[in-house]
């Protein structure tokens, strides 16, 4: 079995990382690390310094921490001789990402980027769907609220955070993970709230690199409806839709529903993790990445006021 170590303990490591990896038979759990007192069935550090110096046998590392710490944590886990899990996004720029990939390759170990949407139960079938088609846009809206999620996390909004991204990234993932070519960044609106520095909504306009499809993107963190909107509509030029909802536990093709499996995303995030272990693989897919940081860097900034909301 492969002994892991889950680094960070906050809402999403208890509900999705720490659950999937109770039921896997590849992992064993042997300690946690975490700034902030919890309680586990396993020895918890509140440093990663301090899991180093214990005498503990580790294999790997899933780092579930927020997005700027990831590149120091996964360094020094890499030079500790650990595989490591980046929840995601991996990193905050490409060029992070890329020195943990030569880390990783010098000392032999697997990095991989978990982008747990593209393990969604819709997303086989999709892939069966899509390239029969001919698809002539592709619209977004992917519109929640922060504080249910992510609740009391100032870390969302700081300098140098995702803000609403920290979201709308599993969409671009799915995005991208189907697309038959390059995803191309065209504009973007951002838009922040109060003195946050972090956006919290966002327009998006993309297209396809070789055919010009069009694709534009609605993201929201201060989604007020009592439900989230998880959806992806892919229009063919027949007139017929495909629509993944829920962020990828539904899927339609025009008014038909079709019957997807359980949804098990972070149960397929870490057979692969396991698989690319074995095989002596890294996985570093940073489309969706490159997507966010040329909206960050090239978008237009405005007031929340003058954000125009279509919930």
């Amino acid at each position: 079995m492969i002994r892991i170590a889950v680094i960070g303990v906050g809402q999403i490591a208890r509900q999705q990382h720490l659950p999937a990896l109770e039921n896997d038979p590849d992992f064993t759990i042997v300690a946690a690390v975490s700034p902030v007192p919890v309680a586990l069935d396993v020895p918890v550090f509140a440093t990663l310094a301090e899991l180093r110096q214990c005498d503990l046998m580790i294999d790997a590392v899933a780092l579930c921490t927020p997005p700027a710490l990831r590149y120091g944590l996964a360094h020094e886990a890499l030079a500790s001789g650990w595989h490591v899990l980046l929840e995601k996004p991996p990193t905050v720029t490409r060029s992070q990402a890329g020195s943990l990939s030569r880390l990783a390759d010098d000392r032999g170990l697997t990095l991989f980027a978990a982008w747990h949407s593209v393990y969604a139960a819709s997303i086989p079938v999709l892939r069966e769907i899509l390239p029969a088609l001919s698809i002539e846009r592709v619209t977004i809206a992917w519109k929640e609220n922060a504080e249910k999620w992510h609740p009391g996390a100032d870390w969302l909004w700081r300098d140098g955070a995702l803000g609403v991204f920290d979201a709308g990234i599993n969409a671009l993932s799915i995005l991208c993970s189907l697309s038959p070519e390059v995803i191309l960044y065209d504009t973007a609106l951002l838009s922040f709230h109060g003195d946050q520095r972090a956006p919290s909504q966002v327009r998006l306009a993309m297209r396809g690199s070789e055919t010009g499809l069009p694709i534009s993107a609605e993201f929201d963190w201060r989604h007020e409806a009592a439900s989230e909107i998880w959806e992806i509509v892919w229009y063919a030029g027949n007139g017929e839709t495909v629509i993944l909802s829920e962020g990828g536990a539904r899927l339609h093709r025009g008014s038909r529903e079709i019957v997807l499996a359980e949804a098990r995303e972070y149960a397929g995030v870490y057979r692969h993790f396991a698989a690319l272990i074995r095989e002596g693989r890294s996985s570093l897919d940073l489309r969706a990445l490159d997507l966010v940081t040329d909206a960050l860097a090239f978008g237009t900034r405005q007031n929340p006021q003058r954000y125009l909301r279509t919930n």
